[in-house]
């Protein structure tokens, strides 16, 4: 027969392990629930963007645009969101190469998309414009 107190310590310990696993499972709840990526630990994930027309055929103007600062999927997401809410534009981002294509409706600058992109965290490393015969 084991002693009072060894009996007492088991009990502690399973109660302190208990503890730490459901400490565990709601920093999981809380991570799930608020997207936990990179660029928004402490928001929702970005909800998805479509554009209205996601030909890229109908759009006059084609850019690559290769950023800075993307990590996640949560990034890739608010990128392709800034240009696709403007109604005008088509983006489509591929995370692996750190890059954005996007299709527009008017001639863009690359000091404005440079300020876009910085405005919500991310920094434009090289702007190319591709013309009709590409």
């Amino acid at each position: 027969m084991q002693p009072l107190w060894y009996e007492n310590m088991v009990i502690l310990y399973f109660a302190a392990l208990a503890a730490i696993i459901a400490l565990i499972v709601l920093y999981m709840v809380h991570h799930l629930r608020t997207g936990g990526g990179c660029c928004g630990s402490h928001e929702a994930p970005a909800k998805r963007i479509r554009a209205a027309d996601r030909n890229p055929s109908h759009y006059p103007y084609h850019y690559t645009a290769q950023i800075e600062g993307m990590v996640c999927g949560n990034c890739a997401r608010r990128v392709e969101n800034l240009f696709n809410e403007s109604g005008d534009c088509f983006a489509s981002v591929n995370l692996k190469e750190r890059c954005a294509e996007i299709y527009t409706n008017r001639k863009t600058e690359r000091t404005e998309c440079a300020k876009k992109l910085e405005n919500i965290g991310y920094t434009l490393i090289e702007w190319e414009e591709h013309h009709e015969s590409e």
